[in-house]
């Protein structure tokens, strides 16, 4: 990835965190964060990765982000200074549950033997 994507990429993770923080509307027992960002190179669109704590409810965070999603891209777009302006894609990003269970198996296995 050269340096301008990442700077780009870093960018946008920062911005649309800042923009989720202020108006998503998300319960307050719910810890969504950025986990990386993947901006095309032609700049038309983004994936947002999201880590969502609880994970059993990442799919009900999604949900609820979607009809949301209109009003945050514009948000976004009104921050970035950037053409042409990227669409958002959100995505769960299962990466730390899914290596919290690998230890969990791993230590499993451990005592084993």
């Amino acid at each position: 990835m050269s340096e301008r994507m990442a700077k780009v990429n870093k960018h946008v993770q920062r911005t649309f965190g800042e923009i989720l923080q202020r108006q998503a509307d998300l319960p307050p027992d719910v810890l969504v964060t950025i986990s990386r960002t993947d901006t095309t190179p032609n700049l038309k669109s983004t994936t947002i990765w999201l880590y969502i704590n609880p994970v059993a409810r990442a799919e009900e965070i999604i949900e609820r982000l979607t009809p949301q999603l209109y009003d945050l891209q514009g948000a976004l777009n009104r921050a970035l200074d950037l053409k042409p302006l990227p669409r958002v894609r959100l995505r769960i990003d299962y990466g730390a549950d899914y290596a919290d269970h690998i230890n969990t198996v791993l230590d499993q296995q451990g005592d084993r033997h």
